[in-house]
């Protein structure tokens, strides 16, 4: 998903001011507006809006997936939806590369995210194109600063080096196959000589370590398992 950007905004009717904005409307500004600015400013994305999904399964986990792995989001924010609010916290908490934006309307942005930047856009025919103007400039500025934060977490994060509790499964890596590795020589003296025997050319200690190998087919074995074990190697 590093080509993506997942736009989350309110999709069904929204009502705020005595006024209600219906789904279509909603709609219509996502595909006429926002989407086609998203593709003018950066026409090698993949842009996507959570109903537009149609992998089968948990809308929920799909939405969390997108929030994680693609390359920006782009949050509206022009109106007090839940939904809306809980993705952008969830998106703000764990990677960089999220964008706001809101239309200009006369009703006030939420409190919490008031002081954060944000792209203002129209519904006028030059909306559009302007909204686009100032999205290729946001995309220019992560290009060039991809790892810096974009919001008051990371930075507090980043300035405190606070780690988020991980649940992936640790990589073992080349450490884990080193200490392997100088495990099986130091139970093996006859490596152990070769390797350390400074008279030998690199030439010879290679054959006197494969001559051990030789004589002794579970070293062999053992170590075919510490690199596939480490990842350096995959069967």
């Amino acid at each position: 998903m590093n080509n993506t950007c997942f736009v989350i905004m309110p999709i069904g009717d929204q009502a705020i001011g005595g006024v209600t904005i219906t789904e279509e409307k909603l709609r219509e500004k996502y595909d006429y507006i926002i989407k086609n600015a998203i593709k003018k400013a950066a026409p090698s994305l993949d842009v996507i809006r959570a109903d537009e999904e149609v992998n089968p399964g948990s809308i929920s986990n799909d939405i969390f997936t997108k929030l994680m792995h693609s390359q920006f989001v782009i949050a509206d924010i022009t109106y007090p939806n839940p939904n809306v609010f809980y993705e952008l916290g969830i998106r703000h908490a764990i990677r960089p590369g999220t964008i706001l934006i809101r239309e200009k309307v006369d009703f006030k942005v939420p409190f919490d995210v008031s002081h954060l930047r944000h792209i203002e856009y129209t519904q006028e025919p030059s909306g559009m194109d302007k909204l686009a103007e100032q999205l290729k400039r946001r995309f220019e500025f992560y290009a060039k600063t991809p790892e810096k934060p974009d919001n008051q977490f990371l930075e507090l994060c980043s300035f405190t080096n606070y780690v988020p509790t991980i649940y992936g499964k640790p990589e073992t890596g080349k450490q884990d196959f080193v200490a392997k590795l100088l495990t099986l020589f130091l139970s093996n003296p006859g490596m152990l000589q070769a390797l350390t025997d400074k008279s030998l050319s690199k030439e010879d200690q290679q054959q006197a370590i494969f001559l051990e190998f030789a004589k002794n087919p579970d070293y062999a074995d053992q170590l075919v398992q510490a690199l596939v074990h480490s990842g350096l190697i995959q069967i």
